[in-house]
């Protein structure tokens, strides 16, 4: 039986309490044959991991009512698209699998390497992974370190490091392509255009309207003030707000307020760069809506945005709507040198990532595929144990 627990929710899901592939002999460490590479047991099982996962969270999805952490809860049970869970994980799997030897044998055959300073930033990583302890895994997984953990999935060391080095060999192959010379390189203008349009740089700070009305320091703004010096004036509005409730308080009880006293309040003046942030037109935080109005904006304008968000009480039913307030202020991110450096290779992923995944599967979907029938019968959804 395949249940969850909220443990194997922190954990993201439950692992496999399956052999290392050293333990394995000879008939189960390898699990396929792709194209002529051998897949080990390990990298199946990572993949087969990463398939469970995204199978319950599809089930969670077409079926949001079940509880998955119910005694009696059996994954095995249900479909995902239309198919048996056991039979998804599996084909996704396999399907994962050929899409790794795809991306090694592009690396090969466009003649790539990576750096001494990849492989080494490599190796660093999981080494750290196999040998430093880790509260995460202390507390999640019951082990010292995340390497144990994963050795407890039957993913060796070696399995994890290939997996890990294929995505940097995935990244080669898309710079190879499409980066500054690539053979299918994009246009910088192009690139440009996908940043100024998917990404919006901007200043801007929460205001409670029971320090002062925010269309208040929307005027400040369009009388010449500063952002930083409008947020400086606010904080301090805000902290003589506090101090005047304290005394207030005082008073009413009949006591004598001894605290800093609202004309000796000083505030600092915020840095630029603290009150910027880049926020992208696939944001929802802190609403849609915000988001839409900051990318109507023109740069250079400022205006007040209010947020209006609903929760419902899980045991009431009741809803409560809360609403914010921000000042915002858009700014021209093709002046910012450093954050378009910083979101040009964001956009070009954008572009480019799934034309390059659609290459690679292509390929991926001609390989001929030979299961060692041992490994198939040793590795299913239903010999996955509970951590």
């Amino acid at each position: 039986m395949k249940k969850f627990t909220k443990r194997t929710a922190a954990a993201l899901l439950c692992g496999a309490m399956v052999l290392t592939a050293a333990g394995c002999g000879n008939t189960t460490g390898t699990a396929l044959t792709i194209d002529g590479e051998e897949i080990r047991a390990g990298i199946y099982i990572y993949y087969q991991m990463n398939a469970l996962n995204e199978a319950a969270s599809l089930l969670g999805e077409e079926q949001p009512e079940l509880d998955m952490y119910a005694e009696d809860f059996d994954i095995t049970d249900y479909t995902v698209e239309g198919v048996k869970v056991e039979d998804w994980i599996k084909n996704k799997t396999i399907k994962d699998c050929k899409y790794y030897v795809a991306v090694n044998k592009a690396f090969d055959e466009y003649g790539l390497t990576l750096t001494d300073e990849e492989i080494s930033e490599i190796s660093s990583t999981v080494n750290s992974i196999w040998t430093e302890e880790n509260m995460y895994a202390q507390y999640v997984y019951g082990v010292d370190v995340i390497g144990e953990y994963y050795e407890s999935l039957g993913i060796g060391q070696q399995s994890y490091e290939d997996v890990t080095m294929m995505d940097y060999k995935l990244e080669t192959i898309f710079s190879h392509l499409y980066g500054e010379g690539g053979t299918m390189a994009v246009d910088s203008a192009e690139i440009d255009t996908k940043v100024t349009t998917t990404y919006a740089l901007t200043k801007s700070f929460e205001i409670d309207p029971e320090v002062n009305s925010p269309q208040d320091y929307l005027d400040m703004i369009n009388s010449g003030m500063s952002f930083e010096e409008v947020e400086q004036a606010y904080n301090k509005d805000d902290a003589i707000a506090g101090i005047e409730a304290d005394m207030a308080e005082a008073e009413a009880n009949g006591e004598e307020y001894t605290g800093t006293k609202p004309e000796d309040v000083e505030v600092a003046l915020s840095a630029e760069e603290d009150l910027e942030s880049v926020i992208s037109i696939t944001d929802t935080y802190p609403s849609e809506g915000y988001v839409a109005d900051v990318f109507a904006m023109a740069n250079g304008e400022s205006k007040v945005i209010t947020v209006s968000n609903t929760s419902t009480s899980p045991t009431t039913g009741e809803e409560t709507t809360n609403v914010s307030y921000y000042l915002v202020q858009r700014l021209d991110i093709t002046a910012d040198a450093e954050t378009m450096d910083s979101y040009r290779d964001s956009a070009l992923h954008e572009m480019k990532d799934e034309e390059l995944e659609a290459s690679l599967t292509e390929k991926a979907s001609a390989y001929a595929v030979t299961e060692n029938a041992a490994a198939m019968k040793k590795y299913t959804v239903e010999n996955l144990g509970q951590v």
